[in-house]
């Protein structure tokens, strides 16, 4: 296949419009929790502040691999509606899908806030569905991250979408935003099908990598590195470019501008 050279990709995950908390044993309703949107990062400020630069590296680091999972988790959900039992902590899609969850937490519409769900004490949450969120805690509570570690904040600050995404990564799943009346709830599935944690293909890391730089505000460099790493590609750098070689044969080629964002993205997959 000839080289292909790719700028701009037009999709990207879509941060969510409004958030809120859910008391409920079960929500449904019929839509997805994946959507996407067209952000152009040319007009995005990164802002670092002591408190956050922990976060937004960390974030660099993973956001690539977990929308990596969300698009496999996409591709496999479709359109189906879904369903959340408490409960017994199992979401079904559809009438054919079924699989067993660990709650993150939740967006309110009402105040703009996110709430881990550890922190949740009036929803009476059932504590085996809290060992996910609670492990994010102590590794926060670790490595000083004040997202993982306090019980709420606002969503200006991170939302779920940056939150969830940074789980992803560290804990190798995949996650689902379920909306609700009043805001939406964030959840792990917690024995996902193997394909949606497998290896992407190579001609799909130029388009993961293309919706991470334009929807997101992270350090390029970080986040080009860190997937094609976390991917099995071989890494070659330089000073103003990275060249990945993929064990089926496949290259990769990202050249940054002086700034250190991507300023061009080039491939060429193998059969």
């Amino acid at each position: 296949m000839p080289a292909s050279v790719y700028v701009i990709m037009p999709e990207v995950f879509a941060r969510p419009a409004g958030t809120g908390r859910f008391g409920m044993a079960s929500v449904q309703l019929p839509g997805p929790g994946i959507r996407t949107a067209c952000v152009d990062t040319r007009h995005l400020t990164v802002w670092h502040t002591a408190a956050m630069l922990t976060f937004d590296r960390l974030f660099a680091s993973h956001v690539a691999t977990g929308l990596a999972r969300q698009m496999a988790l996409g591709d496999l959900i479709g359109e189906r509606g879904w369903q959340l039992d408490l409960t017994s902590g199992i979401v079904m899609f559809g009438d054919d899908l079924r699989y067993r969850i660990q709650l993150l937490g939740t967006e309110s519409h009402d105040d703009g806030s996110w709430l881990w769900a550890w922190a949740n004490e009036a929803s009476n949450l059932p504590p085996a569905l809290l060992h996910l969120c609670g492990w994010l805690r102590e590794y926060g509570h670790r490595h000083g991250v004040a997202e993982l570690t306090e019980p709420t904040f606002a969503l200006q600050r991170v939302d779920g979408h940056r939150l969830a995404l940074l789980a992803s990564g560290l804990t190798g799943r995949c996650y689902y935003r379920g909306p609700f009346p009043g805001g939406a709830v964030f959840f792990h599935l917690d024995d996902a099908p193997p394909q949606i944690t497998a290896p992407i293909r190579p001609e799909r890391a130029l388009s993961i990598l293309s919706e991470v730089i334009q929807g997101f505000p992270v350090d390029h460099r970080i986040a080009v590195e860190s997937f094609l790493h976390q991917q099995s590609w071989r890494l070659d750098p330089t000073p103003t470019s990275v060249t990945a070689h993929h064990t089926g044969g496949s290259t990769l080629r990202v050249d940054f501008d002086a700034l250190g964002r991507v300023s061009n993205m080039s491939g060429t997959v193998s059969p």
